[in-house]
C-alpha cells in the first residue's frame, strides 16, 4: 500500500506511457453509456436494476480517481474554463434537444442532475486542488471522507451548484492524487491479485442481480446526488452506509483496474483516450432512441434486452470517431489560447 500511495508525483513526471489506464477508461465509458441506456427501463427489468447498481457502485469514482491521479497543478485557468464551457454547452444542447423532442424543457444555470455535473465538478476539483496544493493530502483525504459522511444530513445539499456530488466524490479524486500510477499498474499485473479481482467482480455482480430488491436502496448513495432524507434508514445511519458504499467502490474499482490489460489493445486503447467526446454526445443519441421507442421495442423480448446493451457498446465505438471530438477539442484549445495570452 505504501508503494501505491506514494503520491501522484510519478503520474506528473512519468515519461513511459501506461496503457492500463486508457483501457480502464474504455471499460468505464462503455459502462457509463450502458448505465444510462438501461436506466430508462430499470422499472421493467430486475436484471437491468442489478446491472445498473453494479455499474454505479464504482464507475464514476474510478473515473474521478484516474482524473486525480493524472492531474497536474498546471494551466489551471485553461482547464477550469474548458470544463466549465463544456458543461454549459452540454446544458444548452440538452435544453434545445428537450424543446425539440419533448413537451417540457427547463433550464437551470447553476443546478443539474444530469450529464453536465461531471464537467463542473472536475472544474471545482482542479481549482480546489491548486488552492490546497501545500496541505497534507492525507489530512485532506480524512477530512473529505468525514465531510462526505455527514453532508447527506443537510437536506439543502443536492443538485444546486453540484454540491452533493462534488463533496461525495472528492475523496476519490484526492485518492488519485495520492496514488503512484506506476506502482498501481505493477500491482495490477500480479496474477494472484487479478484472479481475486475477477472473483470479487463476479460475486458482487451476482449479488447485485440476485439480491437487487435488498440492495437497490444503495442507488441513492452511489449516485451521490441525494441527501439522506430519501430513505428513512439513511436519516439515522446514513454516515455508516456512506462508509460501506465507499468501501465497495474502492474494492470494486480496484478490481476493475486489475483485470484490464496493461498493453496497447486495438480499438480499446484508442477509445479509452477519447472518453470525453463519448461522454459529451452519448445521451443526446440515447434520448432520441428513447423518444422513437427503440428501447421499449427491445424490452418486449428477452434477446432484445441484450441487443439494447450491445447497441450501447456500438454507440461508444461510433462516438469515439474523430468528427465527434467537436466541440470539446475546440473549447479546450480556445481556453488554452486564452490562458497563454493572459500570461
Amino acid at each position: 500500500m505504501k508503494k501505491i500511495l506514494g503520491g501522484g508525483a510519478y503520474a506528473q513526471s512519468q515519461s513511459k506511457r501506461i496503457f492500463l489506464y486508457e483501457n480502464v477508461r474504455f471499460a468505464l465509458i462503455v459502462l457509463v453509456v450502458i448505465g444510462h441506456a438501461i436506466d430508462l427501463n430499470t422499472a421493467q427489468s430486475k436484471v437491468y436494476r442489478g446491472i445498473f447498481l453494479w455499474i454505479y457502485s464504482f464507475h464514476m469514482p474510478v473515473f474521478l480517481f484516474l482524473s486525480g491521479m493524472f492531474h497536474k497543478n498546471e494551466k489551471i485557468i485553461a482547464k477550469m474554463l474548458g470544463y466549465i464551457c463544456i458543461g454549459f454547452c452540454l446544458k444548452i444542447f440538452y435544453f434545445i434537444e428537450n424543446m425539440l423532442l419533448f413537451e417540457n424543457a427547463s433550464f437551470s444555470l447553476l443546478s443539474d442532475g444530469g450529464i453536465p455535473w461531471y464537467m463542473f465538478v472536475l472544474a471545482m476539483y482542479i481549482v480546489v486542488s491548486y488552492g490546497l496544493r501545500n496541505i497534507d493530502k492525507r489530512f485532506l483525504f480524512i477530512f473529505s471522507v468525514m465531510l462526505a459522511c455527514f453532508v447527506g444530513y443537510d437536506a439543502a445539499i443536492g443538485d444546486f451548484l453540484y454540491l452533493s456530488r462534488a463533496v461525495v466524490f472528492y475523496p476519490f479524486f484526492l485518492l488519485g492524487e495520492m496514488t503512484n500510477a506506476e506502482a498501481l499498474a505493477k500491482a495490477a499485473e500480479n496474477k494472484r491479485i487479478k484472479g481475486m479481482a475477477f472473483v470479487v467482480l463476479i460475486v458482487w455482480g451476482i449479488a447485485c442481480i440476485a439480491h437487487v430488491d435488498q440492495l437497490y436502496f444503495l442507488r441513492a448513495l452511489f449516485t451521490g446526488r441525494s441527501s439522506f432524507n430519501v430513505n428513512e434508514i439513511f436519516s439515522r445511519w446514513g454516515c455508516i452506509f456512506r462508509i460501506i458504499c465507499y468501501m465497495i467502490s474502492v474494492i470494486i474499482g480496484f478490481s476493475v483496474i486489475c483485470i484490464m490489460p496493461n498493453r496497447s489493445v486495438p480499438v480499446i486503447t484508442l477509445v479509452g483516450s477519447r472518453t470525453l467526446q463519448v461522454y459529451f454526445w452519448h445521451y443526446f443519441v440515447i434520448a432520441i432512441l428513447d423518444k422513437v421507442g427503440i428501447d421499449d421495442f427491445f424490452m418486449t423480448f428477452l434477446a432484445g434486452r441484450l441487443i439494447w446493451i450491445l447497441c450501447a457498446v456500438f454507440l461508444v465505438a461510433v462516438l469515439s470517431l474523430r468528427p465527434f471530438a467537436f466541440p470539446m477539442g475546440y473549447i479546450m484549445k480556445s481556453c488554452r489560447s486564452v490562458s497563454h495570452t493572459r500570461h
